[in-house]
């Protein structure tokens, strides 16, 4: 239970960080480069799927060789 744990905070913290660098990213883009918001909506919709296909895969691989 406690390992469970300790991978729910990991993952949690993760994805916090990630989506405040997100949207630091976008602010800072959008603001400054002047693309419009829909642009950089559908980049980070691509680019979450994708990191959320690979997080699950190394979670799965990396739970497969512990046990």
């Amino acid at each position: 239970m406690k390992k469970f744990c300790d991978l729910a905070i990991t993952v949690f913290l993760d994805l916090h960080s990630a989506a405040i660098a997100a949207y630091s990213l976008a602010h800072f883009v959008h603001y400054t480069l002047d693309l419009s918001r829909s642009a950089l909506r559908e980049q980070a919709l691509i680019c979450a799927k994708l990191i959320d296909g690979l997080v699950t895969i190394e979670l799965l691989a990396s739970t497969r060789h512990t046990k």
